[in-house]
Parts: C-alpha cells; structure tokens; sequence
C-alpha cells in the first residue's frame, strides 16, 4: 500500500494577556505629606502593571508556536490497527501562528558568493567539527543502553542539528522509552538533544543542544548547482562506531527519486561509500558546503557504489518551518491512503488505483470518497498510478479545489475536494475501516 500523505508536529499557542483596567473618577487633593506618598506609590504600581502586562503580552506573542514536540509521527496504519481515528484539525494557517523568527540566510548557514575550491583535506577540516554522532539511547533496567546511531550536522553556532527523521523515530514515537543523545566536538561526554520536530515526508529532523559555548556550524550549499561528475565527499558515524569516516566520490546523478514509507523523496546519487550509521550526515560539495543529507543505500547482489542524499534545497524550506513552528506547515494534504490493483489481481475487480484508507474529517473524507472508491480521474488528469495522485496534490496549494471522478458500485461520481494543510492533521490516523465522519 502507497502512503500518501504524512503527520507533524503540533505546536501551541500563546494565551493573550489581558491589559490593565483604566483607572476613572476624581481624586481629593491630598491633605498631607503622607497622602501624597502614598498617592505617589500607588501611582508607580499601576504603571509598572501597565508596563510588565504589556511585555508578558509581547513575549508570549513572540514565542507562540516554537514548541519542542516528542510525538508518534506515524503515516498510517496497519490492518491490525484499524480503529475509528476522530480529530478536531487545529488551524495552521500563517494567520494563526506567530512570525517567523528563524531564517537560515540570516542565521549564516548558506552559501556565500565569495567561494573557492577547497582540496579533500580543506573540506574534512572545515566540516568534520560541525558533523557529529548521534546516539538513540534505552532506559533499560534503570540503565541507559545504546541502541542505534545515526550522524547530524550542526547548522546553527547555538546548537540546532539537522539529521534523518528515521534515525530519531523510536525516541519520537516512544519518549518513556528511548532519548538521543550527540558527540559534540571537544567534550568527552554525550550531551542530550531535544527533538524540535521531524518530517517523514522527507526523512528529516531537527534536533537542539543546549550550551554555553557557540558551536562550528555547517554552511548550507546549492544542490541545484551540482553537476554530475562533481566531487562530492561524505562524513558519518560508520557502522555506528567510526565516527568521522570520510570517503569520496563524485556525484553519480541528479533528481532521482526514491521511496520510503510511501512518500517520493528527490535525492542526490553517488559513489561515495555510504555505510550504516552515516543516515543523516552530509554530502558536501568542493566549496566545503552542504548540498545533501546522506539518508540510503541500495544493497544488491549485482550492485556497487549506489549511495544517495537528499537534496539539500528540497528541505530548506522544510528545516526552516520546524525550528519555527515545530513542523511543516503549508504542505498539500489529501487525507486519503491509495493502493494500485493491477489487471487480473482480484477476480471480478477492475485494475485501477482504490481508496485503501481515510483519514477521519480529513480532506478526502469531507469530499465525499469512501474506502473502495476507484479513483478514475483528479483534476482533469487520467489515475493510472499512485505517484498521479501524489503529483497532482504537489503541484496545487492548500486550500486549492480539484474535481475528482470516482467510481462506486458501478456508477461515476464527481467529488469536489478542498486541499488541506498536513499541518492540521498531526496525529491523524488512517481508517481501513468503512465508518466515515462525512455525509454520502
């Protein structure tokens, strides 16, 4: 079964502070020199209320939606799963969260005109303090116990890290359980990492540190720029034991697309040697700037040398909106999982692509399809494939309408549906079973 769509983050929002009551009526003169003190304090008092319910006021302002989130981040579920999900969408539009504050050009992690080549050894010196291990951690028996390890690399000098999103899965989904720790650079001892929010969409995570010192930090490239036949080199966590193996390649390809979990991810190919442990560290250009997120492998009996990277440029954006909102917001979201049934699979059934399972008040739901629903045609475009249905929500915007024809029992039947905000869904599950919130 394709999953098509994914869940985030959920941020919360700054209560508003109520202002202080104007005082009215007319005073007495005072009489004497202790009237007029007191008269003078009381005054003081209500000016400084004014002033700190003013600043409490804009400081709650400031912060709303910059919340650590430690969550299930699932994309769907199985048939051993299924239970009636209902949900109360919270909005994520822009005009419900607070501005942004977080900018990768301003926080200096792009890349600058004033560039030059840099040899093998120039960019390992440059990158390899900004690149670190990270530990996926078990309280067992009261012990802490190392359980998986991926990389990550520092983008900011305060300490935000940006690694894969399924290196941080168990400590997202099961925090009671598992906690990340990282290697930084001049310390002997792990230090523990929050999850500021994940993307599975994209297999991407953000994590933070909390330090005193200012940290080395990355420099953010243009995978765009890239040409095949570039150098290209890669720093990871080998194995989950080698930490800051290097090795070089070149780039193999541009804009291949890979799955995972249901989800088209555009990645970076190479020849560089990408080993277990090195999910989530980076691919580095000949100017000593990021340009991907090493994130797989492919293994087969016949095959060598095919590691790949996410492309740096498709997740600026993506990394951007999880430090400030704690997700990903803005993003196309159609509530509905599809599966392709090919041509003589099921007696009787027509080969087409189905309604597998919805997400309960989500966007397909409200829209009218039901689970079994042959999708026959979206926004004009004939459904022969999942990947139409997926680059079709891609190519709209939230809150777009797209006309749907679907067929049910035999009969043709035009849907209209309102693209939706990922956003809105974190925590959504998807319903195999027939119950459905909407109206037929």
């Amino acid at each position: 079964m394709d999953e098509l769509e994914n869940n985030v983050a959920e941020t919360g929002e700054a209560a508003e502070q109520s202002q202080p009551e104007p005082v009215s009526g007319k005073r007495k003169k005072p009489s004497d020199k202790k009237t007029k003190i007191l008269v003078a304090l009381l005054a003081v008092s209500v000016f400084y209320s004014a002033v700190q319910s003013v600043y409490i006021y804009r400081l709650n302002t400031g912060l709303t939606g910059i919340t650590t989130y430690v969550g299930n981040n699932g994309a769907g579920v199985s048939s051993a799963q299924n239970e009636e999900a209902s949900i109360e969408p919270q909005s994520a539009t822009e005009e419900d969260l607070a501005e942004p504050w977080f900018s990768l050009e301003e926080a200096a992690s792009v890349s600058s005109p004033d560039k030059q080549r840099l040899t093998t050894t120039e960019i390992v010196d440059l990158v390899s303090p900004a690149t670190l291990s990270v530990h996926l951690m078990a309280n067992t028996g009261g012990q802490a116990k190392e359980t998986g390890a991926g990389t990550g690399f520092i983008i900011t000098p305060d300490g935000y890290i940006v690694t894969n999103q399924h290196v941080i899965d168990s400590a997202e989904k099961y925090p009671d359980t598992y906690y990340l720790t990282v290697s930084l650079p001049n310390r002997e001892e792990a230090v523990k990492a929050e999850i500021v929010g994940s993307d599975i969409q994209n297999d991407v995570a953000v994590l933070k540190v909390d330090v005193e010192e200012e940290l080395p930090y990355v420099v953010l490239g243009n995978s765009s720029d890239l040409r095949p036949g570039e150098l290209v080199v890669a720093i990871g966590n080998a194995l989950g034991r080698l930490d800051d193996t290097v090795t070089v390649g070149v780039v193999s390809a541009l804009d291949r697309t890979i799955n995972k979990d249901g989800y088209k991810i555009s990645v970076i190919q190479t020849d560089a040697a990408i080993n277990n442990g090195n999910s989530g560290g980076p691919l580095i250009n000949s100017f000593g700037e990021v340009v991907g997120i090493i994130n797989a492998k492919m293994v087969t009996t016949t095959s060598e040398g095919l590691g790949f990277a996410i492309s740096i440029d498709n997740v600026k954006s993506v990394i951007e909106s999880i430090i400030n909102y704690g997700k990903v917001i803005n993003r196309p979201y159609l509530g509905v999982s599809m599966t392709k049934v090919t041509d003589g699979a099921y007696y009787g059934v027509e080969p087409g692509v189905y309604a597998a399972a919805i997400v309960a008040g989500g966007p397909a739901d409200q829209a009218g399809i039901r689970i079994g629903d042959l999708i026959r045609s979206m926004d004009g475009v004939e459904i022969t494939k999942t990947d139409d249905i997926i680059d079709i929500r891609d190519s709209h915007n939230v809150g777009d309408e797209v006309t749907m024809i679907v067929i049910r029992d035999g009969k043709q039947i035009e849907l209209t549906l309102v693209i939706g905000d990922s956003a809105d869904y974190e925590g959504a599950e998807y319903v195999t079973a027939t119950t459905q919130t909407s109206e037929d």
